[in-house]
């Protein structure tokens, strides 16, 4: 448990709750850390835990027989991954996976099923957030069917980059190549390219934004659809 204000301010979630519903909550979240690659929980797996990113970035990803996986959805310092054990016990569709590593914190699943059953200003925002993260996976469905890379890395960069709250973005070619559902080479020549319009720069493992504007306007309207939904959903930052 935490007591320090500023906590609450790191996740936009827990800062849009009422003070009081903060206060209710607050005994019950516990810091948490994510590394690279670290699995939160599997698909067809219970959802244990419900957490708040505050500077890293959680992954949804739906994976095949064969073992091959799409990025389907992602999770910041914006919201939680795992609301959906606010309704009830529920199984995750998807695995969840750290793609950007950093803080957060957590709360047992049930302990907020509870709270939001008793609370129907903290059930309604709630179900507002999993509203709009299910018009992001919607709309990311259709981005990876129809977009080029290039737009649709570049969509992706801009959606990490308002999260992790700084410009240099630690990186792979080989996790970004599995997040777009497409082979390494593919990436790299697709980072290459943007590193040549000046809006990007790599080096090993990590990947800088340098033209913030370049990239939203080479993006796919994709990134812009699903900020102004968050923001309809659950007011602009």
């Amino acid at each position: 448990m935490t007591n320090d204000p500023a906590v609450r301010v790191r996740n936009r979630l827990l800062s849009r709750l009422q003070p009081q519903d903060y206060e209710r909550l607050l005994p019950h979240l516990r810091s948490a850390s994510f590394e690279s690659n670290h699995v939160l929980y599997e698909a067809h797996a219970p959802v244990d835990f419900v957490y708040f990113p505050f500077d890293c970035v959680l992954s949804a990803v739906t994976i095949l027989n064969d073992g091959t996986g799409i990025e389907v959805g992602t999770i910041g310092n914006e919201g939680a991954a795992g609301l959906t054990a606010f309704i009830g016990p529920s199984v995750s569709p998807t695995r969840l996976l750290a793609q950007i590593p950093g803080d957060g914190m957590r709360i047992v699943a049930g302990v907020l099923e509870q709270e939001a059953r008793n609370n129907r200003t903290l059930y309604d925002l709630l179900l507002r957030h999993h509203h709009a993260f299910l018009a992001q996976m919607t709309q990311s469905v259709a981005c990876n069917g129809v977009h080029p890379i290039v737009k649709r890395c570049c969509r992706w960069l801009l959606m990490t980059h308002d999260r992790v709250g700084k410009d240099e973005v630690p990186l792979t070619h080989e996790f970004l190549a599995f997040m777009l559902a497409v082979r390494r080479p593919s990436v790299t020549e697709t980072l290459n390219i943007m590193q040549e319009q000046g809006l990007i720069t790599t080096r090993r493992g990590t990947i800088q934004i340098t033209d913030r504007a370049g990239l939203e306007a080479a993006a796919c309207e994709c990134y812009r659809t699903v900020q102004d939904e968050y923001d309809r959903l659950l007011g602009s930052a």
